[in-house]
């Protein structure tokens, strides 16, 4: 006999499934579409313009592109600054990582957060920033000129490859010393306590105890750092001049300054092949360290700074650390406040120190922004806020699908789905933003509502960039659910929307809110596709400050910029107070 209870229960049971599927139905057509018609069919157009002519495959624009001495250096150059850059920033970020990860002071987590805004800033920022410290009346060589008595600048950031080294060293240390920190925390040192009883030597040590268990950290943060200097855009644009051009700032200069397209196309097929490949390499690497790091305690005795306890050579040691860390402070700090000052610096004396923040509140056209400056601050936050509940829900509609691998009660199946998804946003996180921007350009540009809604663009540009990253930060939160508490709730008949509703949204609550927050910080200061796609009265903050590097005075850019310093310090606040920020890609 069939008790009522049961054949309700029962019934109810399968109302959830069938709506459980529909939603899991709707996501996928959701997320599917919006890859398909944003992202995969613009990258087909590209692949068009790079093989095909008059109907015919051919390999002739690759052939012209690979035979232009221009293309090749920028190939090399690309691989060259951004080798050079990834090893003087392991140089030096591995030694401050050691001494912030072994002793303990008052204000050491401030200090490892402080040092980690310069990734956090938009990089228009960071060149304006760089060209107030180090341009030849900057900072940097006006104190040496005072000093040396010299004419000469110290340092010619203009047209020379040691600037833009300077200024993606700046940008990528904290990448560095925020993922091998934990490697040195994590080192089994019982095993180096048996070392020293059997009287191996020092390097003996590190060669065969420690370095293996920091390796794949190192890899991970070399990969990482090697990617975005690889991409750079903006900075080697301005500071490369003509001599010095990566992938991305030929694919610009070809599509943008010469109209070729097909020759842009196929740099851009290039790059995106390079990129998937290093994406590929440290997605297994990054497996390889969290495998390694599962399940291990930190065994670092970290130690208190205390003069007074050490040996001579120890405090010799400690002092010069010390001093290291300051100059690495400063470097960090000097181009940032040299923004907030330059913002107060009338460029005569009639013009008030607040004439910058007055003008970027102006609602007259400037000819230099061609647009109204409160204009672009508006678009800039608009657009940070539609990126954000966009990717938001883009990150959402990817967890439901992916959570449909609860199969059944008490049985947890990896679904293949969630393999496809993540292949799904393999692609779009190795592509650059100006292949992005280029590929929805020459899908949509013969559509004629394409130059009326091309915020529309800029915004999707944004959302495809910004969705790796909310996505990941959303699943690391996920994949930390306890299955146990899904299977209990499953046992006590709750149904999936209720098990989601309860169970699962408060656990995953800090990762959806610190993704959302990353995705508006990551549109708050893209340049590259915002510029390449950007019609006079959609421009951004980043733009205008772009557009006002050829003016009288660096007042009202400095300006604009101090203002997406303030917003993205915030970002970074309530990033950290919510969560912990994750430099991964």
């Amino acid at each position: 006999m069939t008790f009522p209870s049961f054949s309700l229960k029962k019934r109810i049971g399968t109302k959830d499934e069938v709506l459980n599927k529909v939603i899991i139905a709707t996501a996928s057509l959701v997320i599917v579409l919006f890859f398909l018609l944003f992202f995969y069919v613009p990258l087909t157009k590209i692949l068009k313009f790079s093989f095909i002519e008059q109907g015919k495959i051919t390999l002739e624009y690759f052939s012209d592109v690979i035979n232009s001495p221009m293309n090749r250096s920028a190939l090399i150059f690309s691989f060259y600054q951004a080798f050079l850059s990834t090893i003087i920033c392991l140089v030096i970020g591995i030694p401050a990582s050691y001494f912030l990860a072994k002793y303990e002071f008052r204000g050491k987590k401030v200090l490892i957060n402080l040092l980690t805004i310069p990734f956090v800033l938009p990089p228009i920022v960071v060149l304006l920033g760089f060209i107030i410290t180090y341009d030849a009346n900057g900072w940097v060589n006006t104190i040496w000129q005072t000093i040396s008595g010299s004419n000469n600048p110290l340092i010619n950031i203009f047209g020379s490859i040691e600037g833009i080294l300077i200024a993606h060293i700046f940008y990528n240390i904290s990448v560095i010393i925020r993922i091998t920190i934990p490697a040195w925390e994590n080192i089994d040192y019982d095993l180096i306590d048996v070392a020293k009883t059997l009287g191996t030597s020092k390097w003996r040590r590190f060669r065969k105890i420690i370095f293996p268990q920091i390796f794949n950290h190192i890899v991970s943060a070399s990969l990482l750092v090697f990617i975005y200097a690889f991409n750079s855009f903006a900075i080697v644009l301005y500071l490369g001049q003509v001599r010095f051009q990566t992938l991305e700032v030929r694919i610009y200069k070809e599509m943008v300054r010469s109209l070729d397209f097909q020759s842009g196309t196929a740099l851009a097929v290039i790059q995106l092949i390079i990129n998937t490949l290093i994406i590929v390499f440290y997605l297994v690497s990054e497996k390889r360290t969290r495998r390694m790091a599962m399940g291990k305690e930190k065994s670092l005795k970290k130690e208190k700074i205390n003069f007074r306890k050490y040996s001579t050579g120890k405090k010799l040691v400690v002092f010069i650390s010390i001093i290291y860390m300051i100059s690495l402070f400063i470097f960090t700090f000097a181009p940032i406040l040299a923004i907030i000052i330059e913002s107060f610096k009338p460029a005569v004396e009639s013009v008030s120190s607040f004439w910058g923040y007055g003008q970027l509140f102006s609602t007259e056209y400037n000819s230099y922004l061609h647009s109204a400056p409160l204009r672009m601050l508006l678009n800039t936050l608009w657009f940070a806020s539609l990126n954000m509940i966009i990717t938001i829900l883009i990150s959402l509609s990817l967890l439901f699908i992916i959570r449909n691998r609860f199969q059944r009660l008490r049985k947890y199946k990896t679904s293949r789905v969630e393999g496809m998804i993540s292949y799904l946003i393999l692609l779009p996180m190795a592509t650059s933003s100006i292949t992005l921007a280029v590929g929805l350009f020459l899908q949509f540009r013969t559509f004629s509502w394409y130059n009326n809604a091309v915020w529309v663009f800029i915004i999707l540009a944004h959302v495809l960039i910004s969705v790796p990253f909310a996505t990941r930060s959303i699943l690391a939160s996920y994949n930390r659910i306890d299955v146990e508490l899904l299977n209990v709730a499953s046992t006590l008949g709750a149904s999936r929307l209720r098990i989601f509703a309860k169970i699962e949204l408060p656990l995953i609550l800090k990762g959806l809110i610190v993704g959302g927050i990353f995705s508006f910080a990551i549109s708050l200061g893209e340049f590259g596709a915002t510029n390449f796609l950007v019609k006079t009265e959609y421009g951004t903050l980043s733009v205008g400050i772009y557009n006002l590097f050829g003016s009288h005075t660096l007042q009202l850019p400095a300006a604009m910029a101090s203002i997406l310093i303030l917003i993205t310090i915030l970002c970074f606040i309530m990033i950290q107070k919510i969560g912990d920020i994750d430099l991964k890609v």
